[in-house]
This record gives C-alpha cells, structure tokens and sequence, in this order.
C-alpha cells in the first residue's frame, strides 16, 4: 500500500496512497494496493490531507466526486489530470478544473498549467494548484 521512493539529500521522500472507491464498472485498478475507500472517508480518517498533495487523475466528472473533494482537502497543493478545455469529460461539466478552484478555492493558485499527450479529441493537460503562503 505505501510506497516510499528514496531520493537524494536535497529531495523528499514521498509516501505514496492510492485511494479508489470502485465506484465506476468500468474502472481498472491499476495499483495492487489501493485502498478501496470513498475519498471523502480516506481525508476524514487523515487529517484532510494535511501536509499532503492531492493528486486526481481524471476526476469524474458526473455526479458530485470532485468538488466535495477539493472543498474538504486542507494540504498543500492540488494535482489535476484531466481535460483543459470546456468538454466536460473530466472534473466538472460545466467549467474547466482552473475555473473551478480560481471561484470556490482562494486559498490555493494555479502554478502550473501542462499540456498531456491526448487522446484523439480530448485536449488533456496536468494542473497543479499550490496553497497560497499566509
């Protein structure tokens, strides 16, 4: 379940959990050890992430997944991988990931703004938000 990547004596190990509740019939688990748990649960039993990143990989976009989740988070940045344009394919329907935490997130700023490789008709990037400093 955790990994823990050894780096040199200027970097930070990180200890890695993959957290997936199964919800969609057509989701692999690709990771052996993730932990079956609602990411609400997971942040609620954990601090709410504090100190931690969260990282999404393309969130759900449909029924109520990744706004609850963003609103309960307390850590120190925000790893989005998802789509960059207004296709609702991932995140939110009606607006793109940025849009959403730059509205409802003021303490967290878009650092960074990556285009992925895509899928043909996706426009896909990976977004990192950082907690603004006090």
């Amino acid at each position: 379940m955790l990994r823990n990547f050894p780096l040199d004596a200027q970097m930070k190990a990180l200890d890695i959990h993959a957290i997936d509740d199964g919800t969609s019939e057509y989701r692999v688990t690709w990771i052996n050890d993730t932990i079956k748990i609602p990411g609400l649960d997971y942040l609620a039993k954990h601090d709410n992430g504090k100190g931690s990143v969260l990282l999404l990989v393309y969130p759900q976009a449909t029924g109520d997944f990744t706004a609850p989740i963003l609103k309960k988070f307390e850590g120190d940045a925000i790893v989005v991988a998802g789509t960059q344009n207004a296709n609702g394919f991932t995140a939110f329907q009606d607006c793109i990931v940025d849009e959403w935490v730059e509205k409802n997130l003021p303490a967290f700023e878009l650092t960074l703004r990556m285009p992925l490789p895509s899928f043909a008709g996706k426009d896909e990037a990976l977004f990192v938000f950082q907690r603004k400093k006090a």
